[in-house]
């Protein structure tokens, strides 16, 4: 069997060990998904992983007009990095000011 190989900051990757992240504009983490789940299903491209997400030709089209993008990521980033850290800094909780 064939391992379907993804590029990722130069380095190629086997698919199976990255997954897509839903992003707003601003960075937020909206959904993530792992590009190869158990039961065999593939999402190899940003238009899989986004119809997955967002089951309606209607949920994409306000996905795209909020300018909500997929990003292809590795695991291990994500387990490093992101697992605890889904906003960005404007989102964060305790982040916000009144302006008081």
């Amino acid at each position: 069997m064939n391992t379907l190989m993804v590029e990722i900051d130069g380095k190629n990757l086997p698919l199976a060990s990255c997954g897509w992240l839903q992003r707003e504009k601003c960075g937020c983490i909206v959904a993530a998904l792992v590009a190869v789940p158990t039961r065999g299903v593939v999402y190899a491209t940003a238009k899989q992983a986004h119809q997955h997400l967002s089951k309606t030709k209607r949920e994409r089209d306000e996905d795209d007009r909020a300018g909500r993008y997929m990003e292809l990521i590795t695991m291990a980033h994500y387990r490093e990095n992101l697992r605890a850290n889904w906003e960005c800094a404007q989102h964060k909780p305790g982040q916000v000011t009144t302006g008081d």
